[in-house]
């Protein structure tokens, strides 16, 4: 005679109707007080027992039975809209979206959460790279779906992550270098030859981010105090239509009721369309002081600029719209053509570049710049990532606020490391 079972394991009946066993298991109560019970099916004993078993363990484990036929494409928009979008800022929920569109899902999308294998996440990232993606692009992708389906397990659509299970590609350059001093010199005497040069001198000599400097306001500088607040980043926000769809536009932007997409108490302020202000990257403002040669190049650019400033942008275009991040492409590579740095060829949009052409630097190098020299320079990595606003906490613990007196010898060790363009 088999075991009896014990309460709360389930129970084994044979369906003579359907010639099958049917195990049957208690899950908590219904909103209305009814019992809610968890069936199974098997054509022998044995196999209806096995499955019960398995139930019983993913309700244990999980608090409930795993939803496993819950697709990649299903969960993915679910995890986009409800995870995502209402904690994440535009620009990174821009690029977990095109991670999910451009990447995953042409490669799992009709799969099942629950049967993905590590097989498929490497199959993902290796596609990235046999599209002649960088590395770190690999890496970005790697990280999405690992993101993605940490959220399913712990919402019980699947038992493991297996993206964990599987090593992320090689770390590679993937473009992000540092420009050499003698390079940098270049740039910067270059740079005093525009009228809003001093753009470019913040770039390398505080390493502030792209959207950093486009969305730095009048009142980022306190010239009283030789002091610089990183407050605002100029990032682009879509849109999403607010009509329900009714309004028959296919782009949400044309909607009359469109909406921006921001996470809910998100500070933000629109400047002109889809261009918004947005706090920094690490949600937090970051003083750094301003050492006399950046302090100069701002006060003369500022006295001399007399245009249209309706956003109170310090670097803006000539009737006072902000600068987009691909203008600041653009004239960063006609900088570094003019500096003597990049060949013609290397100063098109990379749309335009014919095949070939050697790797051009980006605004990022000048980021990197800043942080590779100081770190040259053996400035503590504590006060390096304190200026350039790292996100990391182990690097910037221990520092409330780097306009110290250390922060400030930092940066003047930097000027004086260009002291070659500095000399005008």
């Amino acid at each position: 005679m088999p075991k009896k079972r014990s309460h709360g394991d389930g129970g084994l009946f044979y369906v003579k109707s359907r010639g099958l066993w049917r195990g049957v298991i208690d899950d908590g109560f219904h909103p209305d007080g009814r019992r809610r019970q968890r069936t199974v099916t098997g054509k022998t004993r044995m196999i209806a027992r096995d499955k019960l078993v398995a139930l019983r363990k993913e309700i244990d484990a999980h608090g409930a039975p795993l939803d496993k036929a819950v697709t990649v494409e299903a969960w993915a928009e679910h995890w986009l809209r409800t995870v995502c979008e209402p904690s994440m800022k535009p620009a990174a929920l821009a690029g977990y979206e095109s991670a999910v569109r451009k990447w995953i899902l042409p490669v799992l999308r009709k799969k099942r959460v629950s049967a993905l294998k590590p097989s498929d996440v490497r199959t993902v990232t290796q596609s990235v790279t046999a599209a002649g993606r960088a590395v770190s692009s690999a890496q970005k992708v790697h990280a999405v779906l690992s993101s993605m389906l940490e959220a399913a397990r712990m919402d019980g659509v699947c038992a493991k992550n297996v993206a964990q299970d599987v090593t992320p590609p090689g770390r590679g350059e993937g473009g992000r270098g540092a420009l050499d001093t003698d390079v940098a010199l270049r740039v910067l005497q270059a740079a005093l030859n525009r009228p809003d040069g001093s753009r470019w001198w913040f770039a390398i000599l505080t390493g502030m981010r792209q959207g950093e400097r486009l969305g730095a306001t009048l009142d980022s500088a306190d010239l009283a105090r030789h002091e610089f607040t990183v407050q605002w980043s100029l990032t682009e926000v879509r849109f999403r239509h607010g009509c329900n769809d009714t309004c028959g536009k296919t782009r949400a932007g044309a909607c009359l009721q469109r909406r921006l997409i921001v996470a809910p108490g998100m500070t933000h302020r629109q400047l002109d369309g889809r261009l918004c202000l947005v706090r920094p990257k690490s949600g937090n403002a970051r003083t750094f002081p301003l050492i006399p040669a950046l302090e100069d190049v701002l006060t003369t650019y500022l006295a001399g600029d007399t245009r249209p400033n309706p956003h109170g942008l310090i670097w803006r275009n000539d009737d006072g719209s902000p600068i987009t991040p691909e203008q600041d492409q653009a004239e960063w590579r006609s900088l570094l053509l003019e500096a003597g740095v990049i060949t013609p060829e290397q100063a098109l949009p990379p749309r335009d570049r014919p095949a070939g052409t050697p790797e051009t630097p980006t605004t990022h190098f000048a980021r990197h710049t800043t942080a590779t020299v100081l770190m040259e320079l053996g400035v503590d990595a504590k006060v390096i990532g304190e200026i350039v606003g790292h996100m990391d906490v182990r690097t910037t613990r221990g520092y409330q606020h780097v306009s110290s007196a250390e922060a400030r010898r930092a940066l003047e060790a930097l000027g004086a490391h260009f002291a070659g363009a500095l000399a005008r």
